[in-house]
């Protein structure tokens, strides 16, 4: 990779999918005020000048935002992290910021989010698109599940009746009802499977099926002004 010295924002793109990475650097190239670079995963040389921001798949910009990597002299150390990413849930969008993510948008959000929040975050801000932003302020209201409670919600999840949940978690099955009876009511849910639906909607718990990755299907099309992945 080849860095310019300008005034302008140096951006770099760095998402696994390479059709993805390009549209996004395609996209923000149209903006004066940036200078975007692309690179894939692994392909951050350290003897490079300074990156501005850094935008990355949800587990890349976590890994990016580690300390680990800020200690190292690649040139993402001192880059702001905009994680860019399908992964709306909301102890996800926690995890990221408390990782040290600078910023956080959904792929189908207007372009102009895009530029708004790499701007912001390269002047130190904290960037969350409004539908995020929302999506936090909302799990502000709420009363948070204990640690027993999501242990009991994670087995739920997989589908265990209450018998096998209290011999998992070395409880009564009455203290299992207990806990079912809390949960229901903290999530506003009116049976065990919406309660379920609820925690894995909002990122509580894992799906049964696995962990959500990155799509890799790209639907980029810069002439629309939009992020739009579908």
């Amino acid at each position: 990779m080849n860095y310019a010295t300008t005034n302008r924002l140096a951006v770099l793109v760095i998402q696994h999918d390479p059709l993805l990475r390009v549209g996004i650097a395609m996209a923000l190239r149209q903006h004066d005020a940036f200078e975007v670079f692309e690179g894939g995963p692994g392909e951050l040389d350290s003897h490079e000048p300074r990156i501005d921001v850094v935008i990355a798949d949800y587990g890349q910009a976590i890994a990016l935002a580690s300390p680990a990597n800020r200690a190292n002299r690649a040139p993402s150390a001192t880059a702001k992290v905009l994680a860019l990413t399908w992964n709306d849930k909301e102890a996800d969008v926690r995890r990221a910021i408390e990782a040290g993510v600078h910023g956080y948008l959904l792929m189908g959000g207007e372009f102009r989010d895009l530029v708004e929040g790499v701007t912001a975050v390269a002047s130190g801000m904290r960037y969350l698109c409004r539908s995020v932003a929302q999506r936090m302020a909302d799990s502000l209201t709420r009363i948070a599940l204990t640690s027993r409670e999501v242990e009991v919600l994670r087995l739920v999840v997989t589908g265990e009746p209450n018998k096998v949940i209290a011999r998992h978690l070395n409880i009564e099955i009455g203290t299992v009802k207990s806990h079912m009876s809390a949960i229901m009511s903290k999530l506003g849910a009116t049976s065990r499977t919406h309660a379920a639906g609820i925690a894995v909607n909002r990122g509580l718990v894992d799906s049964p099926l696995g962990a959500f990755g990155e799509s890799a299907r790209s639907n980029f099309a810069p002439a629309d002004s939009r992020v739009q992945y579908a």
